[in-house]
């Protein structure tokens, strides 16, 4: 080989030799050298994040609680409706308290005695639901047995405890309210006269009461609004305002008129007309009144109704498991579910021996029944979920206070999913509690009931408990810690 062929070979194979170098530092660039820092980390501290899906061991039972207070509620509510889908009936009172507020007869005029002419409870009042076009009668009880401020009430409250066994007055109304801007008047006529007269000729007759709201309180203690028997059932329920506060709108009156009339020769002209107003609330300062709004349901007619569990303690068991669950407005039916032994062995089982998890997120899912599209529009936008549906009492997870206090929204969730046709609750720290729960300390039963903000407003929904495809079931992703 010649001088000149040797000098292209050589350069020929270092073109190939500085090929290969390059292509194998492009290679070892690629990977990546993860080893950095394993012989520091302890293999109990590694983390792995799993999902898993629960479904089996969940017993689903509808409760029902007269045990809710309504002793300081905005509002009190009276009236008739039944539940336009289900069949369900209510009735609700309003025990009222009233004291003086303003009369237009303050001067005494010589020759002139004033008389009584007509009385009526003038409201701010709302529907809360029912058929408005049906014309109510309500019977007007007088009160005689004293609503303590500092009791509390509840939605179960026999009203026949407190009032005459006769009625004084009745009246009529039918429509929708006039609501924030007007006044609605309730034109009372005399249902027993006996009862009647001693009512008024007291109320009109002794003013000294007037100034003294404690004594006025002990001697008229109160009116009780009910439905009477001739009302239908499928009427409406009303709501009358109790917040004394201009910006919540009208606010309601119990209100006497009346007129001056000559006993003898007149010495001066009179006004035509008297006016004696009594405030209807139960929060002014100077006023120490009470209302309460008392509520009785009739499930006879609703399918499932039979299986309803009445007031259940924790320590009583409950009975009648179902497949189809309800949840309705008005401090009506819930759906209460309990987790079984099997349930929290198979949470439990989530845990690797000697270690421990992490439930980042444990979302509830409770489907509708159904896909009618026409009963999401009357379903309740979002579903609380309690660990005692009568005092309110939330799990962890749907902080309510706290939401309403930062006006923030947790991450709780809750809400109607339209598109799907699912609620869906974040219950990530209720799972949580209960995965570390070795004394029985955390509850079992857990409700499903109305938003705590929306208890009174007339909505219900049938939720299907045991949806073969789609069952109510906790989707839980975690992370496995020290495994």
């Amino acid at each position: 080989m010649t001088q000149f062929s040797k000098e292209i070979a050589s350069k020929g194979v270092g073109k190939l030799l500085l090929s290969a170098l390059m292509l194998l530092c492009a290679a070892s660039c690629t990977e990546v050298d993860d080893s950095l820092g394993t012989n520091i980390v302890p293999s109990g501290q590694k983390f792995e994040v799993k999902f898993a899906t629960l479904s089996e061991g969940i017993e689903s039972y509808l409760t029902y609680t007269d045990s809710i207070s309504t002793g300081s509620l905005d509002y009190a509510y009276f009236g008739k409706m039944t539940d336009r889908e289900y069949g369900s009936k209510v009735t609700s009172s309003a025990l009222v308290q009233f004291a003086y507020s303003m009369r237009t007869d303050t001067i005494d005029y010589e020759g002139y005695e004033s008389k009584f002419d007509s009385l009526s409870i003038v409201l701010g009042m709302k529907t809360v639901g029912g058929d408005t076009l049906k014309e109510q009668t309500f019977d007007i009880y007088r009160v005689r047995k004293m609503l303590e401020r500092d009791s509390t009430y509840y939605n179960g409250t026999n009203i026949g405890e407190y009032i005459d066994s006769e009625p004084m007055f009745s009246c009529t109304f039918r429509g929708r309210p006039n609501g924030a801007t007007e006044f609605d008047t309730l034109r009372l006529s005399v249902k027993n006269q006996l009862l009647a007269e001693e009512f008024i000729e007291q109320l009109w007759g002794d003013t000294t009461l007037y100034s003294n709201d404690t004594l006025f309180l002990k001697e008229f203690n109160g009116l009780c609004i009910t439905p009477s028997g001739e009302s239908p059932d499928d009427a409406a329920i009303y709501g009358m305002n109790l917040q004394w506060s201009v910006e919540e709108g009208p606010m309601s009156y119990l209100i006497l008129y009346g007129h001056e009339e000559p006993t003898s020769t007149a010495s001066s002209q009179v006004e035509d007309e008297i006016m004696r107003a009594f405030a209807i609330t139960n929060n002014t300062s100077y006023s120490y009144q009470k209302a309460v709004t008392a509520v009785e349901y009739d499930f006879s007619a609703m399918e499932g109704g039979a299986a309803i569990n009445y007031d259940a303690t924790r320590e009583e068991p409950l009975t009648n498991p179902v497949e189809k669950g309800y949840v309705q407005g008005f401090m009506g039916v819930a759906t209460t579910l309990e987790l079984s032994e099997e349930f929290v062995s198979s949470l439990r089982a989530l845990r690797p021996e000697g270690g421990s998890i992490l439930i980042n997120k444990a979302t509830l899912y409770v489907d509708l029944e159904g896909d009618d599209y026409t009963l999401y529009d009357i379903a309740p936008e979002r579903l609380g979920t309690y660990a005692n549906y009568s005092t309110l009492y939330a799990v962890p997870d749907y902080a309510y206070l706290y939401e309403e206090n930062y006006e923030t929204e947790i991450v709780y969730g809750g809400y109607l999913n339209r598109t799907f046709g699912y609620y869906t609750m974040d219950l990530s720290l209720y799972l949580q509690s209960l995965l570390g729960d070795e004394n029985d300390e955390v509850t079992r039963r857990i409700t499903l009931g109305m938003g705590a903000y929306d208890l009174l407003d007339d909505a219900i929904v049938r939720l299907d408990m045991n949806n073969e495809n789609q069952p109510v079931r906790f989707e839980i992703t975690y992370t496995i810690i020290g495994k």
